[in-house]
């Protein structure tokens, strides 16, 4: 990686941060260059999809009907995924289509749930993602920094790229022991 790919990554990474687009941003810049060794999208790829995300997201912000501080935007190779609670059908509508009109974006998988959250249901859900993300983190065959979790009224999602289908199976039963009968939304993909 040459010293201007380096700035620029740095420099996106401080966006994602921002913004709240990158899966499990925990350390700023010294995490975002770990993230990028491990990360297995090619760094064209990474910038892309970080450019993306911050677009969705800033768009999102700037309209007033879509709460967009409910929703959190992941980006896998030009794949929008829209996860959290919205109060309404047609807010969910709107963040589908506010996501489909950004430029690079080749698919949207609008996972938002329609409804409510309440504090208590919020702390809990904050528990659970804390919980899955520590045992994933102790686990030394997952590299666990390019899994995002996120947990929305007792929802699991997993997005982000494993290296094999062995690590895939292996978060998977993670997560389901961890979870119990909660609903679990898998994101992730195996790389090539």
């Amino acid at each position: 990686m040459n010293f201007q790919n380096l700035i620029l990554f740095f420099v996106l990474t401080i966006a994602l941060i921002l913004t709240g687009c990158g899966a499990a941003v925990v350390g700023g810049a010294a995490y975002g260059g770990y993230k990028g060794v491990t990360d297995k999208r090619s760094i064209g790829t990474m910038v892309d999809d970080s450019v993306i995300c911050t677009t969705v997201k800033s768009k999102m912000i700037a309209d007033e009907f879509v709460k967009a501080r409910h929703i959190d935007v992941d980006v896998l190779k030009g794949v929008v995924y829209l996860i959290g609670v919205v109060e309404s059908s047609s807010q969910k509508r709107m963040a589908a289509d506010i996501a489909r009109g950004v430029e690079g974006v080749q698919r949207v998988e609008n996972q938002l749930i329609i409804g409510r959250t309440s504090a208590g249901q919020a702390f809990d859900d904050t528990v659970l993602t804390s919980k899955i993300k520590t045992e994933l983190l102790k686990t030394p065959e997952i590299r666990s920094t390019n899994i995002d979790v996120d947990t929305n009224n007792n929802v699991v999602t997993l997005t982000g790229i494993v290296k094999t289908q062995r690590e895939k199976d292996k978060v998977l039963y993670i997560v389901y022991k961890i979870a119990g009968n909660r609903q679990i939304v898998d994101n992730l993909s195996v790389s090539n």
